[in-house]
């Protein structure tokens, strides 16, 4: 190395210009090392403007203050998932987890789900031990997995003493960065803008340059870097190589007023001024990436190594290479894109595609060249297609968008002839529709599938898009419609595809539709006799008997679809067969029951690392438990379990379903912010979707209307698919046996006596059906005798809610008993029934209820009236839910987010959740200041 480089090299340790935020830093990670809370700092800045030294300089500080630290920068172009932070988490000796930690994980659509978890636990204990610092650099590059794990890690993970420090470009568009920072601001995070350096910053530079004070004619020559760190020391660099620098009596200027030929000439003057043999090697490294080794040139050179070093040795002391950690790598990413642009755009393409060759013998992962190659390659290229269909089937496993986009180039460079046509054509299509990609992945069917496989083949295709219970039903209901119309298919598959119709109809709301063709099913499935066909259609009749309100029937027959053997052979339906005996259960009033089902599935679910059914029976109990009138541990499960971190997938029942639920808990509670939040989402579900997912958002939004007193705007949602409509607006899966309550009340309070009588007749339908459920029969009197203005039925109905498991149905019963006596004198006894709801009110955490009760209480003359001991308060340890002291209790042990999932049955999510509200209720921020707060708590008094 000359003596010009090894100066420079030597200088570029020392940091100018960027003090203040330097500064940020060191306050940033020291609170994070006393707090032992989390913290998230975002840089952002254009090329070479100095965010990879910003990083440097604070892994330089929290290593210097004892913390572990992870430190990786993204690449353009690697698909590899969670390359970046896989990277900085285990692959450097100063990294803060070791790769013999991790588990091997099976090779599950879910992977990535119980990647996330794992890595999560691992610096859980890690954190707990040494604070850690993660700096991620050049995150416009970053792949969707580690986008994705950023927002769920970050949030996850913020009461440990972890400083996540991550550097990027503005993000464009909709790169997968671009989410994870609009999210990360909105949570908090601090943001750090790297500009142009000042003056004095740029004269200091030119200093540690020169070793001299710059003069003016040097100072206008610097000022054409604008600011820019990089440019401005390939600007001193180049005039020191020149000799243009000249050093008298400690003021430095340069001869000259033009710029160095390295910074005036264009990359291909440069490379010209090179000999032959480094400029070809600058060229070709240039399609190996921005750093590589030397063996990898040599091959690319095709020559052996000791030929190359003289090259390399003067693409060093041009500038355009430096040694990097053992590794060659460009300068800086201006100069690798300089060099590359010095080139035909078709020369640049062979060398890309020559280049992915060289890298997959030196041991790269298909993953880690897939962007390249697919963008290299040409029609033909047999390779090519074997690499990219081995990447998708890596990638596809937590990423099927990438992975569709994989398969979908393998077969645009596959020959017409090529036998692997068919299988890459089942895969595209299968990926799309897993990714959420419908509309693509149907308009990919018709262009494709049909015209490559076999009608059974594209039957079995589209019988695994029918069993996605992700995407929209409507996407569901077209697949088995697509594949139902094929000619010469097998009668078991058609069987198959008859049963998951009719399913995914009842699912979707299309109770008419499924009715139409449920007697076909039957014959058909009973002829073929397989064992998945009738374990769908049994099933589906559980889902039939349930919404038609036979639910002794509907438990019967959901236990029958339980118990067949077909079960076994559909995973994704067995699945929602456990919802769906839980839901009955639930119903029948055999609450016990139902929890324990859902309790056995999420055992299994964490054995089989079933990510999405985890999901699916947490936000089912938190619906339970705001039944059960449990609203502070509903909540927090609901919420927990509600997003999908990193999913693009369309909207399911899953977020239906939370959406609605967590809706009328914030109503329920006057939590305004969060009903706000649910209503957005209930209004774009309401504008798009199938007729039972619309039916559920309008619901919520019509109870919105109507907490806020306002019952026309109520029927008006109501009336969203039109006038007539309104009188079905209840015809939900899953639903509420207690609802028609207040459709009555709404109806009453818009003066629509229609409505009010088809809600009513559909309670009282209910309660002749199922006799013996006291809800059931409670909610009938209920609605009864708010249309008459009847004390006796609002009478029945609290007796009937006392046998019940739901505390809110019976407050709401004795409010209006308590106001319908009181108005018939019976003065004594309304204000009696009026307490008695407030008391229900109070214990559920429903303190908009409780303040609308209380309000009707002063209205008679009762104030101030002691009304019980059981008011929570809002921050301490008494403010916590039983759930919450749980979840406490256990990470003060120490106990991880899984550990403490797998002790109490639920999601780590929900864990996770939980942990969000213990820390703002004991007005913590860190795991170790709830540790302390614990012990001292739990000390003998």
């Amino acid at each position: 190395m000359t003596d010009i480089a090894q100066k420079r090299t030597s200088r570029r340790h020392v940091i100018r210009g960027r003090d203040v935020p330097v500064a940020e830093l060191s306050v940033m990670l020291d609170l994070v090392r006393l707090s032992a809370a989390g913290a998230v700092v975002l840089v952002e800045g254009g090329a070479g403007m100095g965010k990879t030294r910003l990083l440097d300089e604070a892994v330089k500080m929290a290593t210097r203050m004892g913390f572990a630290a992870g430190r990786s920068g993204a690449e353009p172009g690697d698909d590899v998932d969670l390359a970046v932070l896989m990277d900085a988490l285990f692959e450097n000796e100063s990294s803060p987890l070791k790769r013999s930690a991790l588990r091997e994980l099976p090779s599950i659509p879910e992977q990535r789900y119980w990647l996330l978890q794992e890595l999560q636990t691992l610096l859980e204990r890690a954190a707990l031990e040494q604070p850690i610092i993660l700096a991620l650099d050049d995150l416009q590059w970053a792949d969707a997995g580690t986008s994705a794990a950023i927002r769920a890690l970050t949030s996850r993970l913020g009461g440990l003493p972890i400083a996540w420090v991550m550097a990027l470009r503005s993000p464009k568009g909709s790169s997968p960065i671009s989410a994870t920072v609009r999210h990360l601001g909105r949570a908090g995070a601090e943001r750090i803008s790297i500009g142009p350096l000042g003056h004095g910053a740029v004269a200091q530079i030119g200093r540690d340059m020169t070793g001299g004070d710059p003069d003016d004619s040097l100072v206008d020559l610097m000022s054409r870097a604008h600011g820019n760190p990089f440019l401005l020391i390939e600007l001193l660099t180049g005039l020191l190589e020149e000799d243009r620098i000249l050093v008298v009596d400690g003021q430095a200027s340069t001869t000259g007023i033009s710029p160095p030929a390295r910074v005036h000439a264009s990359m291909g003057n440069r490379l010209g001024a090179l000999s032959n043999e480094a400029r070809d090697s600058a060229v070709l490294a240039g399609s190996l990436g921005r750093t590589f080794s030397f063996d990898e040139l040599a091959a690319m050179l095709a020559r052996p190594p000791s030929s190359v070093l003289e090259p390399v040795e003067e693409l060093i002391d041009a500038g355009i290479l430096v040694d990097h950690d053992g590794e060659l790598a460009f300068l800086h990413d201006i100069t690798r894109d300089a060099v590359r642009l010095s080139v035909a755009r078709s020369v640049r393409r062979a060398l890309d595609r020559q280049a992915v060759d060289v890298l997959l013998e030196h041991g790269a992962l298909p993953g880690e060249v897939a962007a390249q190659l697919s963008e290299s390659a040409l029609p033909g290229d047999d390779a090519a297609v074997a690499t990219l269909w081995n990447a998708a089937r890596v990638i596809g496993v937590s990423n099927p968008s990438g992975g569709a986009d994989l398969t979908r180039r393998a077969l645009e460079l596959a020959p017409a002839t090529d036998p692997r046509r068919a299988e890459l054509v089942a895969e595209t299509a299968l990926a799309l529709h897993a990714a959420g990609r419908g509309e693509e992945g149907r308009t990919f069917v018709d262009t494709h599938l049909r015209n490559t496989l076999l009608a059974d083949e594209e039957s079995r295709v589209l019988l695994s898009v029918a069993g996605m219970f992700a995407l929209s039903p409507d996407l569901r209901i077209d697949a088995g419609r697509r594949a139902l119309a094929l000619d010469g298919v097998a009668a078991t598959l058609q069987a198959r595809h008859r049963a998951a119709l009719l399913h995914n109809l009842l699912l979707a709301g299309r109770l008419d539709e499924g009715r139409v063709v449920l007697d076909a099913t039957r014959q058909e499935v009973s002829a073929s006799g397989d064992g998945i066909a009738t374990f769908s259609f049994t099933l589906a009749e559980a889902v039939l008997a349930y919404l038609s309100e036979d639910y002794a029937q509907a438990v019967e027959l959901a236990e029958d679809a339980r118990r067949s053997p077909g079960a076994e052979l559909d995973p994704e339906r067995a699945r929602i067969c456990n919802l769906m005996l839980s839901e009955a259960l639930m119903v029948a009033e055999r609450v016990e029951e139902s929890f324990r089902v859902a309790d056995d599935g999420v055992t299994g679910a964490q054995r089989s690392h079933e990510g999405l059914a985890l999901r699916l029976l947490e936000i089912w109990r938190g619906r339970r438990l705001f039944q059960l009138g449990r609203l502070d541990d509903a909540a927090p499960v609901l919420d927990g379990n509600l997003a999908a971190e990193g999913d693009d997938r369309l909207p399911g029942l899953l977020e239906v379903i939370g959406v609605v639920a967590l809706g009328r808990i914030a109503i329920h509670r006057g939590d305004e912010a969060e009903l706000q939040r649910m209503a957005a989402l209930a209004r774009t579900m309401a504008g798009d979707g199938p007729p039972g997912f619309r039916r559920h958002a309008c619901w919520l939004l019509a109870l919105k209307e109507m907490a806020a007193g306002d019952s026309e705007a109520a029927v008006g949602w109501l009336c969203e698919s039109g006038h007539g409509q309104r009188k079905s607006a209840l015809l939900l899966f899953p639903t509420d046996v207690t609802d028609e309550t207040q459709l009555v009340r709404i109806a009453i309070g818009a003066g629509d006596e229609e409505l009010a009588i088809a809600a009513l007749s559909a309670a009282e339908r209910r309660a002749e059906a199922n006799p013996t459920l006291a809800t059931v029969v409670g909610t009938a009197a209920h609605a009864r005798g708010l249309l008459d203005d009847e004390a006796t039925y609002l009478e029945q109905a609290v007796d009937h809610f006392e046998r019940s498991a739901r505390p809110l149905p019976l407050a709401s019963a004795l409010e209006d008993l308590g106001c319908r006596r009181t108005a018939a004198g019976r003065e004594q006894q309304g204000i009696e029934d009026l307490e008695r709801a407030l008391q229900i009110h109070t214990d559920a955490g429903a303190a908009w209820d409780a303040r609308r009760v209380r309000a009707k209480l002063r209205a008679r003359g009762v104030r101030r009236r002691v009304v019980g001991t059981s008011t929570r308060p809002k921050t301490g340890w008494r403010a916590m839910t039983d759930a919450e002291l749980a979840v406490a209790h256990l990470v003060a042990q120490g106990l991880t987010n899984r550990d403490v999932a797998e002790r109490l049955f639920v999601s780590p999510n929900t864990v996770n959740s939980h942990l969000r509200q213990i820390f703002l209720k004991l007005q913590v921020n860190s795991r170790v200041a709830l540790t302390l707060l614990a012990k001292e708590h739990d000390r003998p008094r």
